[in-house]
């Protein structure tokens, strides 16, 4: 499955013509109809969720292939895949550091044929030629820098770098994808902004169980959270902003030059960006550093009023995530290691 769908994505990405992204579509329908059965049944026929994707597929495909707008044989419709217990059900991954416990493995299929049926709708096909401007948007970006100021655990740097080049650290259960430009920081430094970190939710699948870190994006006096700056391209951000958020393809930047100006003609400091999930999608402007703006991601004002009033759960970090902070703040020499844990002990008991 995961080869049919990375054959999807270069196609995709890389401007192939009709007949490449129609095979790699095909590809990934024919390893779902493989003659193998589910794990935990005898024999048992795909999922229903699953012939429903392959139903959506085909559809998308049927203005460019007329023989796919034909109905699949109704004796595989009317298959159902016998009930699997629920220990057998495996995790869905994912590059998103905010998903939920997952439910199950037809959900995941769903998902990421989804990944693939979003940015197909918006090719457009030209003399059997499909014309993507997929990446049209990278090369203006990269040109531009920005400082990328993390609260959590992008603090610690190979944790970052973990965005920016792929991979793992300690601490993390699942590894991340990386940015396409691998590029590390031109520069690193910290700073402290009168805003307020704490922490929400209950699990996610790159740290497990507990909290992770949020910021109030309302100004505050009363407040200090100490952050780690990297000095990036506005093109990373994006790729970050992305990571974090959602593992779809970027058929445009979700935020652009037209938002940073916004934030710069002081017209706003924060732009709840347009993706379908996540829990970062909330860009915040801090100001500049030597001529530079400075860009956080928290969660939306909507869901700081869910916190506050209860609806959404504040919890204590995981023991692995904590020590991921307290390393940041440590080796970035903000705070000691006494001072680092004393700082998110408070942050995490005291009212939002």
């Amino acid at each position: 499955m995961d080869f049919a769908h990375g054959k999807i994505v270069l196609a995709l990405e890389g401007g192939y013509n009709l007949e490449s992204i129609t095979n790699s579509m095909l590809a990934c329908v024919e390893v779902l109809l493989e003659d193998k059965p589910i794990l935990g049944s005898s024999g048992a026929y795909p999922f229903e969720s699953t012939w429903r994707v392959i139903q959506a597929v085909r559809k998308e495909l049927s203005a460019f292939w007329p023989t796919l707008a034909e109905g699949l044989p109704e004796k595989l419709l009317d298959q159902k895949a016998p009930t699997i217990p629920h220990v057998l059900i495996s995790s869905s991954d994912s590059d998103v550091e905010d998903n939920e416990r997952p439910n199950g493995v037809s959900e995941n299929y769903e998902e990421i044929f989804q990944d693939v049926i979003e940015p197909l709708s918006k090719l457009k096909v030209n003399e059997g030629q499909v014309d993507s401007n997929t990446n049209a948007w990278r090369s203006e970006l990269s040109k531009i820098d920005v400082w990328y100021a993390s609260f959590g655990s992008n603090m610690w740097q190979p944790r970052f770098l973990c965005y920016i080049q792929g991979g793992q650290v300690e601490g993390m259960q699942k590894a991340c994808s990386g940015s396409e430009d691998k590029t590390p920081p031109k520069e690193m430094t910290g700073k402290s902004f009168p805003h307020r970190l704490f922490f929400g939710r209950e699990f996610t699948q790159t740290w497990g169980a507990g909290a992770v870190a949020f910021l109030n994006p309302e100004t505050n006096n009363q407040e200090k959270v100490y952050m780690c700056l990297y000095r990036i391209t506005l093109e990373q951000f994006n790729d970050v902003l992305l990571q974090e958020n959602t593992r779809s393809a970027a058929i445009s930047s979700p935020f652009d030059l037209t938002a940073l100006d916004s934030f710069t003609s002081g017209e706003s400091n924060s732009v709840e960006v347009n993706l379908e999930r996540g829990w970062y999608r909330n860009v915040v402007y801090l100001g500049k550093e030597h001529d530079i703006p400075i860009l956080t991601m928290t969660c939306s004002n909507s869901e700081i009023e869910g916190f506050k009033s209860g609806e959404l759960p504040l919890r204590a970090p995981s023991e692995r995530y904590a020590k991921t902070l307290v390393r940041g703040l440590v080796e970035g020499k903000q705070l000691s290691e006494a001072e680092a844990m004393a700082y998110i002990q408070e942050a995490s008991t005291k009212p939002l």
